[in-house]
């Protein structure tokens, strides 16, 4: 028989009982191993050696099964010194609380305090728009009332000089025709001029007009 198989055999049965103790179940160190699979990388990440404990865990499950189940098997060599050391270390470790559940454990009562300290994110406020000008000097800020108030009037002043001239225009046109129709009447005593009747050159004047 060979000595380190027997070794870690006996090794083996000591953690898987006190893992049994842990779970209330026989089977303690398989209860650990599906405990440790169900972690997701995203949280597991954070602890030591977490991905080698667990392999180590289901190597030295694995090499258990094979002493216990196969005939012969004490006979060959399937373990070595550091296997043994590491169950050793292990068992330690269990006791110490500070395998790897363990310390999941101690870092997920940590994680929210370590949130919570964190300051609240302070809402920025807008940076105010600077302006400038051609040779990039700073101009000063307006009133955006008063531009306002001034782009309409600058806007109604050449609509009032129109509506200036148009009148006059309709003024100067309205006396011309006082002024035409004053003299015409007036010269209605003679009944011709020129030839013409005064009646139809009367006429042909309202006509055109």
């Amino acid at each position: 028989m060979n000595n380190l198989n027997y070794t870690l055999f006996e090794e083996y049965k000591v953690l898987d009982k006190l893992c049994g103790e842990i779970y209330d179940d026989p089977h303690g160190v398989t209860r650990y191993i599906e405990d440790m699979k169900k972690v997701s990388p995203s949280i597991y990440r954070h602890l030591p050696n977490w991905q080698i404990d667990l392999e180590h865990l289901k190597l030295i499950r694995h090499i258990r099964n094979y002493l216990a189940h196969t005939q012969g098997a004490f006979d060959e060599t399937v373990c070595t010194e550091q296997d043994i050391t590491w169950i050793r270390d292990f068992y330690s470790r269990l006791l110490k609380q500070s395998d790897p559940l363990a310390l999941l454990y101690q870092y997920s009562k940590t994680t929210p305090k370590k949130a919570a300290a964190k300051p609240a994110p302070q809402p920025q406020r807008p940076l105010p728009v600077p302006q400038f000008s051609l040779n990039n000097k700073r101009l000063p800020e307006t009133n955006t009332e008063e531009s306002r108030s001034s782009d309409r009037s600058s806007s109604i002043f050449p609509l009032l000089a129109i509506l200036l001239v148009i009148g006059v225009l309709l003024l100067a046109a309205f006396c011309i025709y006082i002024t035409l129709s004053i003299s015409l009447l007036s010269s209605l005593s003679s009944p011709s001029f020129y030839g013409i009747r005064y009646s139809d050159l009367l006429n042909k004047f309202f006509y055109f007009i």
